[in-house]
């Protein structure tokens, strides 16, 4: 008879892969199928469980750990699909003069889109906002400029990549804003980046810590050295 723990707790193991199998993630026949199975993970029931009985930390937690396995702990293009998978908007819209002009960031029909999205994990920060979108959108932020540090092994090109997006969503998307706390969750999101540089086996939840989110862009983060925590 399975024991139900250790059923549930494959959810937070990292699977060791075997030497350079890795590297047939690249393929982008792997890397489409990978990223049309972790969104199939973030509709699943199985996920939802997750969520209510571990909580939305942990549940961030088990987005990491199976993109990981998808791609046979390739840690790049971990972070590059847990980034698209965790896309909260449909379509982006860009203010242009006289215009304004709408392109769709997912292929997933309506109804595909729409579980995925309300099953994200929303509650993530103490200060989050109330009700069920929370802080679902702050994922995106976390992951890709997790991303971004892993790829370039510094945080420097991430916060520019981040700063430009911020100001450039107030002044150019439609509805777009500067928000501090995207702000936040993308020095985070550096953080947890530079670690995997060390330990590809670190999990997001030890970075998603509430912090007061600051009203200023000019705010900066000490540099990663080491890790900043105990035993996991």
């Amino acid at each position: 008879m399975v024991n139900k723990q250790d059923s549930v707790s494959v959810y937070f193991q990292f699977k060791d892969a075997s030497p350079f199998s890795c590297l047939f993630a690249f393929f982008p026949s792997s890397l489409i199928q990978n990223g049309i199975e972790l969104k199939s993970f973030l509709r699943g029931k199985a996920f939802l469980k997750l969520r209510q009985r571990f909580g939305d930390p942990r549940a961030v937690d088990a987005i990491y750990v199976r993109s990981m396995r998808l791609t046979n702990n390739n840690t790049a293009l971990a972070l590059l699909l847990a980034s698209i998978a965790t896309f909260d908007h449909r379509m982006v819209g860009f203010k242009v003069p006289m215009l304004k002009l709408f392109f769709p960031l997912s292929d997933e029909s309506d109804g595909d889109f729409l579980n995925r999205v309300n099953n994200l994990p929303a509650h993530i920060y103490r200060d989050g906002p109330a009700g069920r979108t929370g802080d679902r959108d702050k994922l995106q932020h976390f992951f890709g400029s997790a991303f971004l540090t892993f790829i370039f092994e510094s945080r420097n090109s991430a916060e520019r990549f981040g700063m430009f997006i911020e100001k450039g969503e107030d002044a150019f998307i439609v509805d777009g804003m500067l928000d501090p706390r995207d702000i936040r969750a993308n020095h985070q999101g550096q953080q947890f980046g530079l670690a995997l540089l060390v330990d590809n086996h670190h999990f997001p939840s030890e970075f998603l810590r509430f912090e007061i989110a600051e009203d200023t862009a000019s705010s900066r983060q000490p540099t990663y050295t080491q890790p900043p925590f105990g035993e996991r």
